[in-house]
């Protein structure tokens, strides 16, 4: 056999070689990867879940990440996440815990009941939200107008100005027709969509995954609100409808820092 012919399957049989190791090396690097990481879903970059607010598919990222730093009931897949609520903040970078998510619609708990008023008799003082934590005020009417009439029953007046009643949570923001639309105080002009929406109602939209309405919640809502619930005790109810009457309910969103969602 000619040393060309010898040099020339002796070149094939090393490129053969060589490349069959380096499949197998990267083979087993893959299956060692495969054994020490795996995916789980985090709050996306720039990204902060607030209690109760729908998640988006903008809001996660499927990473990978080490077994040893995935914590139990980490969310694994974001299908499993969209449409679901947080009954706490989860801020960005923080994975997913399941139990801590909920499709629950803040249902009243033991000795309450939910109560929905018109916003003609409410002045929201910020954006609020579903599931935002709130301060309930009452304003008082000028003290022209309040002449004559008894002292408060079910609360204590002590200035002329307003009255802190109590906190609550807000379970429901809803538009002329009933259809839940998340957010007051919506800013900016209104689109000629939106005005359509104030007197035709909202309307349905196709969204998939859980995700309905989200834009609603996050944009500028299809509606204009038009009534807001809270779930009340029964002597909250009381004093709300008392308070109706030495002035307007005001409504403040209580901020919940990092430290107090922990």
């Amino acid at each position: 056999m000619k040393k060309q012919t010898l040099f020339l399957i002796c070149l094939i049989s090393f490129l053969l070689a060589g490349s069959s190791f380096y499949a197998a090396t990267k083979y087993i690097d893959a299956m060692a990867a495969e054994r020490l990481f795996a995916p789980v879903v985090k709050v996306a970059q720039g990204k902060e879940i607030s209690p109760f607010e729908p998640i988006t598919r903008e809001d996660v990222v499927l990473v990978s990440e080490e077994i040893d730093e995935i914590l139990p009931d980490s969310a694994r897949d974001i299908e499993s996440v969209l449409g679901k609520r947080s009954v706490q903040s989860i801020f960005e970078g923080e994975q997913l815990l399941m139990s801590k998510l909920t499709e629950t619609q803040l249902l009243p708990d033991k000795g309450q009941a939910r109560y929905e008023f018109p916003l003609t008799a409410i002045e929201p003082l910020t954006e609020l939200r579903k599931g935002d934590h709130v301060k309930i005020w009452v304003k008082y009417k000028p003290l022209t107008e309040l002449q004559g009439m008894p002292e408060p029953a079910q609360f204590r007046q002590t200035n002329d100005t307003a009255e802190l009643l109590f906190e609550s949570q807000l379970a429901s923001v809803r538009d002329s027709n009933g259809i839940e639309i998340y957010t007051l105080k919506p800013s900016g002009l209104p689109s000629p969509d939106h005005m359509d929406a104030v007197f035709n109602g909202s309307r349905e939209k196709p969204l998939q995954n859980g995700e309905k309405r989200y834009r609603d919640y996050r944009v500028q809502p299809t509606a204009l609100p038009a009534f807001v619930g809270f779930n009340l005790t029964d002597q909250q109810y009381i004093i709300l409808s008392e308070a109706m009457s030495y002035g307007m309910l005001q409504v403040g969103h209580i901020m919940v820092t990092k430290e107090q969602a922990s």
